[in-house]
């Protein structure tokens, strides 16, 4: 299908005139796309069609293709073109899974029993002299996306590798590991700097951004019984919510 010049980019005067010149936005626009769906994975992505699509300058389109593909979510390749490679993960905010049916699976590096510790006595209200900690990695799309270190009661006992290497939930996790049914979640998110160490386990440089979180997980009579702290790699994990604002002030 042809159209009229009169819709052509630089039609108008001026290759930028009145349209988006910012590649963090076209960047957003074409992320959101590829999230719901509106550029499927593989599709070919074309210079032309993406500044009519985005109102946006050539600049802006090819900066943000050339960061998406340092990403890792696009592909370009001389005469083949640009296509899309990957979504990125989204998470509920307390949740282990992806929103959208994507299968999450841990790996057990380390488990075992370690003092008791301020935070762990008061939030928890465990007053045994050691509590138990330990420490899995997630991997989604063939790769470890992130890493958790979990406190929680001597008194649960279960094998955590028992869980691993199958998708989870955590309402799977609370019914089978804990023998509880979840309730109530406190969580906190935020971003840090990765270290060295923890870089070697997520297969990132030091120094790379991750998402921090930190959450207490609650049965569901509202007794805590588990504090988590998850790292995340930021290229390949986002969290998700929805919350309904109807009848409030």
């Amino acid at each position: 299908m042809t159209r009229s010049t009169e819709y052509h980019p630089r039609a108008r005067g001026g290759s930028a005139r009145g349209r988006q010149v910012s590649s963090r936005r076209v960047r957003d626009l074409i992320l959101a796309s590829i999230r719901e769906g509106t550029l499927d994975l593989d599709t070919q992505l074309v210079e032309e069609d993406l500044i009519r699509m985005f109102n946006s300058s050539r600049a802006a389109v090819r900066d943000a293709l050339n960061e998406l593909s340092d990403a890792g979510f696009l592909v370009r390749r001389p005469r083949l073109g640009t296509r899309v490679h990957r979504r990125d993960l989204g998470l509920e905010l307390t949740a282990i899974s992806g929103i959208g049916g994507e299968s999450v699976e841990i790996v057990i590096r380390e488990q075992r029993l370690v003092p008791n510790l301020p935070l762990v006595r008061t939030r928890l209200n465990i007053h045994d002299d050691h509590v138990r900690l330990v420490e899995n990695t997630f991997h989604a799309f063939g790769e470890t996306i992130g890493l958790r270190s979990a406190y929680f009661s001597a008194s649960y006992d279960a094998d955590p590798t028992e869980l691993a290497g199958i998708p989870l939930t955590m309402e799977r996790t609370a019914a089978e590991f804990f023998g509880t049914d979840p309730g109530d979640a406190w969580v906190s998110i935020g971003a840090e700097r990765c270290d060295e160490r923890t870089g070697q386990i997520l297969g990132v440089p030091a120094g790379s951004t991750l998402l921090m979180r930190e959450i207490t997980y609650t049965t569901s009579d509202g007794a805590p019984f588990q504090i988590v702290f998850d790292r995340f790699r930021a290229d390949f994990v986002r969290f998700e919510t929805r919350h309904d604002h109807r009848g409030v002030a």
